[in-house]
């Protein structure tokens, strides 16, 4: 027992002689204590219980070498390290050096604070500035997440952890996998960069900047960010989206891609409401639709893409819809594309131009035949308009009429209801020989070489031929006309005209 006391007395005399030093380790406990004055005296040997405290850092094993005057020491079996309570650090062996204050903890490594927990084979912690790194792959849970990463640095203080290389975070709901992440132990935000991407059950999404919320479902995604859902991508500099609520915001150089229906939306902002299938384009929103042999450019002041009842995908463009393809132009105030039976249809005061022709009606609908123009149908107050090289305007009127088109181009004209005609006739050397009006409840008008070429009647005409001079100012501009080709959109450019 004297010699135990002794050796209690001389520990004691030195810790007090160091402890003068800011950085001086602490012996707290040990309940052996052994060391050989001759061959090592600047060793001691510790075993069982034992605690070091140094500066407030409570250090636990069941065996450590000490060597005091390096103010180090290698520390076996049981590691524990807690630091101000808030954090804990266990392994089985531990190098600490008192100097740098830097402990090296190996060997089935939990590292733990009150709302994660770390797994790894090697962590180096420094207490100073309470920054654990690791540089072998860890296993971190906190609440439902789990994030696993080859390194890695967590610091106390600000409750970040930092992870680098192969990083991945699996939620319930979703995976994140990039190349460095940052995770708030408190806030759960988690922060991501370099090439990432999120999936779900519902979607994937890319960015290689950006952060997401764990416990809102909050997340903004920058630098080449999209959104993969279903058949459609969204891309733009700057996406939001809230997962609970279902709301997505995209921000400056916008695409929506449509690749089972073959269109894609431009634009500098655009917001998606999950709930309601539905994505709501403004600030200069642009339709690219890509028919077999035509290309579809569509411009307004909002474009809506969305889902109808039997869950098939449609678009609206209003306020003032103006479209171009190569083989028609139009424009109106309203148009909606439905994809589940492949038309177009427009509203308020509608107005198309193919080839020579200008078509008016309060309604005009377009269907399509594997993306091309099939039938045309114009109800009420349909106007149809071609000029002649001499100026004469040839004019179809009726209330309603449907157009049939071969290869985009008009082939043949029906008119339901009031039909009324006035068309210049030529002869074979393209002679101007007169004019023909025709009144007819019903008729049917063939084209051929963008000009008429024949008509029939489902009920009796009443049909005058007349010279040019001697033409009626009633037949020169039938009721309801209205040439507007002043206005036809020449160029895909001409659609941003207002």
């Amino acid at each position: 027992m004297a010699f135990l006391r002794n050796i209690t007395f001389l520990l004691c005399f030195v810790n007090v002689i160091y402890a003068q030093e800011k950085t001086q380790l602490e012996i707290i406990n040990a309940d052996y204590t052994f060391f050989d004055q001759q061959k090592y005296p600047d060793i001691r040997r510790l075993v069982g219980n034992v605690i070091f405290n140094h500066n407030g850092a409570i250090m636990n094993c069941d065996s450590a070498w000490y060597y005091f005057k390096e103010n180090r020491f290698e520390a076996f079996s049981n590691i524990h390290i807690n630091q101000g309570d808030t954090m804990h650090l266990y392994g089985k062996k531990l190098n600490y050096n008192g100097q740098e204050q830097k402990a090296i903890v190996k060997h089935d490594i939990v590292l733990k604070d009150k709302t994660m927990k770390l797994l790894t084979d090697e962590i180096h912690y420094f207490l100073e500035t309470n920054v654990a790194s690791y540089y072998t792959p860890a296993r971190i849970t906190s609440r439902e997440n789990v994030l696993i990463s080859d390194k890695g640095d967590y610091i106390s203080e600000s409750k970040f952890l930092i992870f680098k290389d192969n990083v991945s975070l699996t939620n319930p709901n979703y995976l994140i996998v990039c190349d460095t992440l940052h995770f708030n132990t408190e806030s759960e935000i988690a922060y991501f960069f370099g090439p990432t991407t999120i999936t779900s059950d519902d979607n994937l999404i890319y960015c290689e900047n950006g952060w997401y919320n764990t416990l809102t479902d909050k997340s903004q995604f920058n630098q080449n960010a999209y959104l993969w859902s279903d058949n459609q991508k969204l891309s733009g500099d700057s996406l939001y989206y809230d997962r609970n609520n279902g709301y997505g915001l995209a921000i400056n150089n916008i695409q929506i891609q449509d690749t089972t229906n073959d269109y894609s939306i431009y634009g500098n902002k655009a917001e998606y409401f999950e709930k309601l299938d539905s994505s709501i384009i403004t600030d200069s929103p642009l339709l690219v639709a890509d028919f077999e042999e035509d290309t579809l450019f569509l411009h307004s002041d909002t474009i809506v893409a969305n889902l109808d009842s039997l869950k098939y995908q449609q678009i609206k463009a209003f306020t003032m819809a103006n479209f171009y393809s190569e083989n028609l132009q139009g424009k109106s105030q309203e148009l909606i594309y439905f994809m589940r039976d492949s038309t177009i249809q427009l509203f308020e005061s509608p107005i198309l131009w193919s080839d020579e022709y200008q078509l008016t009606s309060d309604h005009i609908i377009l269907r399509l035949k594997d993306n091309n123009i099939d039938l045309l149908e114009m109800q009420k107050n349909a106007f149809i308009i071609s000029k002649d090289s001499l100026g004469l305007y040839n004019q179809i009127k009726g209330k309603d009429m449907t157009g049939y088109f071969k290869r985009n181009e008009l082939q043949k004209i029906n008119v339901k209801g009031n039909g009324q005609t006035v068309y210049v006739i030529k002869d074979e050397n393209d002679k101007i020989t007169g004019i023909n009006t025709i009144s007819c409840s019903q008729m049917n008008i063939g084209i051929s070489d963008k000009n008429i070429n024949r008509i029939s009647f489902q009920t009796l005409p009443n049909s005058i031929m007349f010279p040019i001079d001697e033409l009626p100012n009633e037949w020169k501009r039938l009721e309801g006309f209205n040439e507007r080709f002043n206005e036809r959109i020449s160029t895909k450019e001409d659609i941003w005209n207002d």
